[in-house]
């Protein structure tokens, strides 16, 4: 340990040597302790991906001569830069990454042709004058519902271009499939949905246009330093762990939390629309990570709703769930704000096995992850019951489906809670029990009783039957005429 903090010490004192433009490798570095790792984490490193005793960092000349007295060192792409020159001669009209101006295009379309349920906004100008596009997609896109809602991500790192495409692919199946898929057309008529697939539009159309191997964003921060890292810039723990107080640093926190149009733009977002959960995009090693990821350990009461979901996803796309710090500790991201300050299951997926995949690759890692998207804005309602924290205005709201499928995951999840986050869990759990008790008496009422039957056809919440029972009866009590047969089902006199 001692003889890599000494390294890693040596390394930041020559920082000045590994300049923004200076040339860059994909290294992985093997034989690494624990101890090696976390000395890894706390310098000036751009990792990639990790794994038992292993990590893969982009890493200049200089870093690169100091890991090999660290592990032993294999490259997998000598120059960074030349390999996305390489990806961007492989463009054909068919297959292409999308850029700031053919986003822009496609959402500007969109917005047209799907006015009834989709509204473009801009969150913001970037320091280079880009519009931070989002997107709403909902049955009444100009009204504020209490439904759940979801945010989906793209481009906090200008090089994970492959990061755009499946919030842009989602986006498209999500509008195009309304009024045609049944399945889509419950889900846009039950959420509210943003969209944001290029947070960061200055750092990607540099790192396209440029062809360089660039991370964070654009904006001058003295006179030879420019780019901060988005999701270093959050507010909760910034600038803690994970990052280097140095403009010229990848990892580079900003002068202050939230000190960039970026995270500032999700800010104000996200305080104004509360969501239930999120999804935020990067690449690459094929993971599902979720809170917290400012440091190791940290205690979360709702790892096991966490933990299950993101086992669900993986069910999906057959990438591998775990906590952030599994990854490595960063402080400052999206996820821990989000969830920290707004209660919001977020959640970030790694895509893809490097930074930009070729882009023929990009068919099939759309084929495994938009699915996931739907399956996440399918499941947020239920999860705002299964969370501790969740939304008792969002969980009064559900559907008839979205509620009986929450009470049926919150009674296998009971056991898993502490004492207290049970309690939570349960008071949901009776707020869900009045929804359904509400929906069947309305129904009752109009002389109807599918959703009754729904109830009855599932014999686990014995209380649930009862709940609506005294629902029903004060109903007739207050002059309400109900079918004979429901009267009948509850045993309750005419």
């Amino acid at each position: 340990m001692n003889r890599v903090i000494f390294l890693l010490l040596c390394f930041c004192a020559f920082a000045g040597i590994a300049t923004a433009e200076q040339p860059k490798s994909l290294v992985r570095v093997s034989g690494l302790s624990k101890a090696d790792f976390r000395a890894l984490v706390a310098g000036d490193y751009d990792i990639a991906k990790t794994g038992k005793e292993f990590a893969e960092l982009a890493v200049s000349l200089t870093e690169l001569e100091n890991l090999k007295k660290i592990g032993r060192v294999e490259i997998l792409i000598p120059d960074l830069d030349a390999y996305i020159a390489d990806i961007q001669k492989s463009r054909t009209d068919l297959s292409a990454y999308f850029t700031y101006e053919t986003l822009t295009a496609a959402l500007q379309e969109w917005a047209v042709k799907y006015s009834k349920i989709a509204r473009l906004a801009s969150l913001g100008k970037t320091s280079e004058g880009r519009d931070i596009w989002a997107m709403k997609v909902s049955n009444a896109p100009d009204v504020d519902q209490k439904k759940p809602a979801c945010l989906i991500m793209g481009a906090h790192h200008a090089r994970e271009w492959i990061s755009v495409e499946i919030p842009m692919e989602s986006l498209k199946q999500y509008l195009e499939g309304y009024g045609q898929d049944e399945r889509i057309t419950k889900l846009v008529d039950d959420h509210e949905v943003w969209f944001v697939p290029m947070v960061n539009p200055d750092g990607v159309t540099y790192s396209q246009t440029h062809t360089k191997f660039w991370r964070k964003n654009c904006r001058q921060i003295n006179a030879s330093n420019w780019g901060v890292d988005p999701n270093r810039n959050y507010g909760y723990y910034w600038g803690t762990s994970g990052t280097l107080d140095e403009p010229m640093s990848e990892i580079y926190p900003g002068p202050a939390s939230f000190s960039e149009a970026e995270t500032q733009a999700i800010k104000a977002l996200a305080d104004r629309e509360h969501f239930q959960a999120s999804l935020s995009f990067h690449s690459y090693s094929e993971l599902i990570l979720y809170p917290y990821s400012y440091d190791y350990d940290v205690p979360c009461e709702d790892t096991p709703v966490f933990a299950k979901w993101s086992k669900e996803m993986a069910a999906v796309n057959g990438y591998t769930p775990e906590n952030c710090t599994d990854l490595y500790a960063a402080s400052g991201v999206s996820d821990d704000w989000l969830y920290a300050t707004h209660k919001t299951l977020a959640f970030t997926i790694e895509l893809g096995k490097t930074f930009i995949p070729p882009m023929t690759d990009i068919p099939e890692i759309k084929r495994l992850n938009v699915p996931v998207v739907l399956n996440f804005i399918e499941k947020s309602g239920e999860y705002a019951i299964n969370s501790p924290s969740g939304s008792e205005e969002i969980i009064a709201n559900l559907d008839l489906t979205s509620a009986l499928n929450a009470l049926s995951e919150s009674d296998k999840m009971l056991p898993l809670f502490s004492s207290e986050a049970k309690c939570h869990v349960m008071d949901h759990m009776n707020i869900a029990g009045k929804r359904i008790a509400d929906i069947i008496a309305a129904e009752a009422i109009a002389g109807k009783s599918a959703s009754l039957a729904k109830v009855c056809a599932n014999p686990s919440f014995p209380w649930l039957k009862s709940m609506i029972r005294s629902r029903i009866i004060f109903e007739t009590v207050h002059g309400k005429k109900i079918d004979p047969s429901i009267l009948h089902e509850f045993s309750i006199p005419q």
